[in-house]
């Protein structure tokens, strides 16, 4: 008994809350939307940079293949001293890259064959199918000098 008289409690003071917010019409006691105004607020983050790294489709052991990478500064300032961190290459600088600008560069890697692995893993050690590039990371300085890193994603590429 106790129980159903706490539930109700409850259940009351629910009623109560909703009514008093004034979040249904009261009359047919249907939920309304108000909408108060016709204009939408859009904000750009001042520092909102991206990194992205592609590949090709498929590939063979023993050849070298271009991975396209970006970095875009989808932000309301510019960003400056880029600089592009990579095991596949030496680092490279992009400079300032302007707000909605995107810089591209080309990272080549070569895919080894199971014998080149094997010269120096041992006779058991094969290429990954598919092959796994990490990515490559950024780091960069916003318009209030605060440094920031970041990564772009990595990169499978099926082995034929």
């Amino acid at each position: 008994m106790k129980s159903k008289i706490g539930i109700m409690a409850i259940l009351g003071l629910f009623i109560i809350i909703v009514l008093a917010s004034g979040c249904t019409d009261q009359k047919s006691n249907n939920t309304t939307q108000v909408n108060t105004s016709n204009t939408t607020n859009s904000t750009v983050k001042a520092t909102d940079v991206t990194a992205k790294m592609t590949g090709p489709s498929e590939a063979k052991k023993g050849s070298t293949v271009a991975l396209s990478c970006s970095v875009s500064n989808k932000g309301s300032q510019p960003v400056q001293n880029v600089k592009i961190h990579s095991q596949e290459s030496s680092d490279n600088n992009l400079g300032t890259i302007a707000a909605g600008e995107t810089k591209s560069f080309t990272i080549n890697v070569y895919i080894p064959t199971d014998a080149e692995v094997q010269q120096d893993f041992g006779a058991n050690a094969t290429v990954s199918n598919p092959f796994y590039v990490g990515g490559f990371a950024v780091t960069f300085t916003d318009s209030n000098g605060a440094k920031h890193t970041i990564n772009s994603n990595h990169v499978n590429i099926p082995l034929t």
